[in-house]
C-alpha cells in the first residue's frame, strides 16, 4: 500500500501531466506523478512543436488581428465540423493564455511565428507558433524539445520543493470504483495500491498509436499500422478507463499522414524525424514524379496543393501506401524529396532495395518493386504523353509536366502512417471522464492526447490542435482543480 498524501494524483508525466503537475504544486497544492517510463517528457521528446491560438500578445505586438472565436471557426471549418463542439470551444478559449504563459516563461518563438504553415490544411490567419527548433515548413532542424525545456527547470524547482513526487516506472494497471463513481484506489505494477478517495485523479497517459493490436481492435477497417508514435504510446489509460464503464469515441475520424517510410521492413515502425518523403502537400515542394498505387496505377493529381484531399485518396489506395516514381533527371533537379537525406544518399539506399529501388528500365524496375509492368508502364506513358503535348492530365495536373524518361529510373514506396491517434476517452466540458450511462466519475479527470486528436481536430489535421490542447487543459486543470 502507498500512503497517499496527495490532493492532486496525476497519472502521465507527458505534454498534460507535466504542466498540470507545474501548474498546481505552484497554487500550493501536494501533487503526485505516476509515469510508467523511466523519463518525463512523453512526446514532448519527438513532437514537431507545433502551437496555434488566437488573440496573443505576439499576435497584437505583429499587427495580426485574431482571437479565440476565429480559431474556433477555422478548426470547425477545416475539420467539416467533426471535431467535438465544446472541446475545441474550450481549447480555442484557454490557447492565447497558454501562448502568453510559455511566453512570459521564456520560451523562445522562431522570429518568423505565428505564420501560416501549409503541411495540412491552413489557417485563414497566421496562427501557428514554433520554436526556433522546431519543424516550420520546409526543413526540419530537431524535434519540437522546446516546450520541454521550459516546463524541465519548473518542473526540477517544484520538485526540490517537495510539492510534486514523481514515481518513475511504475504502472497504472487498474482502476478502483465504488458505488457512487467515485475513483477509491489505483492499481501500479498490477501489485500495490494507492488510495484515492480524497484526491483528484487526472489520466494524461498519451495515445495508443503503437499499440498494433489495440489499434486494430478500434480500426477493424483499416490496414496495417505504420507508426512514428513514441513507442510508450499503448493505449493503457484508455483500456483501463474503458474498464470501470468509461466511453472511447471518435475511431471513426482517424486520418493518416502522408510519406511514411519503412525503413526495416515489415518493422510497422517509421521515424518522421530520419527519413519522410514528402508528398503530403504541393505546396512546399512541387512534384517532378508520379504516384502509382499497388496496381501500378496512377490515382491523384501529385500537384493536389490541399493536403485534405490527398490524404483522403490516399487511404482509399489499397494498404494506404504508394510508390512515388522518378527518373535520374527528376532526382536531380527537384528539390529533395526525403528531407534528411541528400541526392547521393537517395542513390545508396536505392541499392539496399528497403524502402527505395533503382533499375535502368521500367520493366526492370516494376520487377523489383512487384508491380505489374503493363499498368506501370502505361502509368508513365501515359503521363509522359501528356508532358509531350503540355497539356492537363486526366487528374487536372498542371504543375512540374516533365517526362519520366531518363534511366535510371527510381521508385520510394511511402505509406499513410500515424503519430498521433485519433480514438479517445469521453469528457464533458469540465473534462470529467463520462461513462456509458452520461454520467461522470466524481474525482477522474483526464487530458492531453487520451482523449484523442478527433475530439480537437476531427477528420483532418488542424495544425497546433493536439498539443496546445494538451498543454492548456492540463494547465486548466492545474489552476482549478
Amino acid at each position: 500500500m502507498i500512503t497517499n498524501q496527495y490532493q492532486i494524483i496525476i497519472v502521465g508525466a507527458g505534454s498534460a501531466g507535466m504542466i498540470c503537475a507545474i501548474v498546481a504544486a505552484q497554487k500550493g497544492k501536494k501533487v503526485l506523478v505516476i509515469e510508467k517510463t523511466n523519463e518525463i517528457g512523453g512526446t514532448l521528446h519527438i513532437t514537431a512543436g507545433h502551437l496555434s491560438a488566437g488573440g496573443t500578445k505576439r499576435q497584437k505586438e505583429k499587427g495580426i488581428e485574431d482571437n479565440p472565436e476565429a480559431h474556433y471557426d477555422d478548426v470547425m471549418k477545416i475539420s467539416r465540423n467533426t471535431a467535438t463542439d465544446y472541446i475545441v470551444r474550450l481549447a480555442t478559449q484557454k490557447a492565447p493564455e497558454l501562448i502568453d504563459w510559455l511566453e512570459e516563461q521564456g520560451y523562445n518563438f522562431d522570429p518568423e511565428s505565428p505564420k501560416i504553415i501549409y503541411g495540412h490544411v491552413p489557417y485563414s490567419t497566421p496562427r501557428t507558433y514554433f520554436g526556433g527548433q522546431d519543424y516550420a515548413g520546409k526543413t526540419i532542424n530537431g524535434a519540437g524539445t522546446a516546450v520541454l525545456k521550459i516546463l524541465q527547470p519548473l518542473w526540477n524547482e517544484q520538485v526540490r520543493l517537495g510539492n510534486i513526487t514523481v514515481l518513475l516506472s511504475k504502472q497504472l494497471t487498474k482502476i478502483e470504483t465504488d458505488n457512487n463513481l467515485k475513483v477509491i484506489s489505483l492499481e501500479l505494477n498490477h501489485s500495490e495500491k494507492l488510495q484515492t478517495e480524497s484526491s483528484k485523479v487526472v489520466i494524461a497517459t498519451g495515445g495508443y498509436a503503437s499499440n498494433h493490436d489495440y489499434f486494430k481492435q478500434k480500426h477493424p477497417n483499416s490496414s496495417r499500422l505504420i507508426s512514428t508514435a513514441k513507442e510508450s504510446s499503448m493505449g493503457e489509460g484508455h483500456q483501463i478507463i474503458e474498464a470501470i464503464g468509461g466511453v472511447f469515441t471518435g475511431a471513426n475520424k482517424h486520418t493518416s499522414t502522408l510519406g511514411g517510410l519503412e525503413q526495416i521492413p515489415n518493422s510497422g515502425r517509421t521515424d518522421f524525424w530520419k527519413s519522410w518523403c514528402r508528398v503530403s502537400n504541393a505546396f512546399d515542394r512541387k512534384p517532378f514524379e508520379i504516384y502509382v498505387n499497388a496496381e501500378g496505377k496512377r490515382f491523384m493529381n501529385e500537384g493536389e496543393i490541399n493536403a485534405d484531399i490527398r490524404e483522403r485518396i490516399v487511404l482509399e489506395q489499397p494498404e494506404r501506401k504508394f510508390w512515388v516514381i522518378f527518373d535520374n533527371e527528376g532526382l536531380i533537379n527537384s528539390e529533395p524529396i526525403i528531407p534528411q537525406f541528400s541526392k547521393e544518399r537517395i542513390i545508396e539506399e536505392s541499392k539496399l532495395e528497403k524502402m527505395i529501388w533503382q533499375a535502368e528500365s521500367i520493366e526492370k524496375l516494376s520487377k523489383k518493386i512487384g508491380l505489374p509492368f503493363n499498368a506501370l508502364n502505361q502509368s508513365i506513358s501515359g503521363f509522359n504523353d501528356n508532358c509531350k503535348n503540355k497539356k492537363p492530365d486526366q487528374f487536372g495536373r498542371t504543375v512540374n509536366l516533365f517526362p519520366i524518361n531518363h534511366g535510371p529510373f527510381f521508385a520510394i514506396l511511402t505509406y499513410a502512417f500515424s503519430l498521433i491517434s485519433f480514438g479517445g476517452i469521453k469528457v464533458n466540458e469540465n473534462l470529467e471522464v463520462v461513462n456509458n450511462e452520461g454520467k461522470t466519475f466524481e474525482n477522474l479527470y483526464a487530458c492531453g492526447e487520451i482523449l484523442g486528436a478527433g475530439a480537437t481536430s476531427g477528420e483532418a489535421f488542424c495544425g497546433g490542435m493536439l498539443l496546445t490542447p494538451a498543454l492548456s487543459f492540463g494547465k486548466h486543470l492545474g489552476e482549478t482543480l
